[in-house]
């Protein structure tokens, strides 16, 4: 059985030189790459270590929002942050939202070597969110945002 040529002029190449061509090429772009990969690895940034007392201060913070300390809660709260809000502006804020925060069980964190976020399972009340009901409970999942500054972990509110 003989084959026709594609290209007139140009002899056909067998099958398996064409794989092992293809073979070939995928084998000196994986070199590079996996050189670019195990660089990425050496430089990735160092996470927190188990001794950081990051989550602890995380849940310390919901802790003081739960029992309405609010100005430990607001000690948490980033120096650029408490730099430009006040602590009397920030508590109104708190005590004037429709909603109130009735649990906090942390979920988990991800971290790289000044930035964490920290996710919780927060549970909360609204009063009279419509008419003819009393209150709406649920749970929520909420999404944090924390950075390293001074040596020190600080929650960074959302805008």
């Amino acid at each position: 059985m003989t084959r026709k040529h594609l290209h007139p002029g140009y002899p056909e190449r067998p099958a398996s030189a064409a794989r092992t061509s293809l073979a070939v090429r995928i084998g000196r772009a994986a070199i590079p790459l996996s050189f670019l990969l195990l660089a990425a690895c050496a430089a990735a940034p160092s996470k927190p270590t188990d001794a950081d007392p990051f989550p602890e201060r995380a849940e310390a913070r919901w802790e003081a929002l739960l029992a309405g300390d609010l100005e430990t809660a607001y000690s948490y709260l980033s120096p650029g942050y408490r730099s430009t809000v006040s602590i009397v502006d920030w508590g109104i804020s708190q005590r004037t939202r429709k909603v109130n925060w009735t649990s906090a069980d942390y979920v988990s964190h991800d971290c790289e070597e000044m930035r964490c976020t920290v996710i919780f399972s927060a549970g909360f009340t609204v009063q009279a969110p419509v008419p003819g009901m009393d209150q709406f409970d649920s749970k929520q999942r909420v999404e944090e945002t924390w950075i390293k500054t001074e040596g020190e972990w600080w929650y960074l509110p959302k805008k």
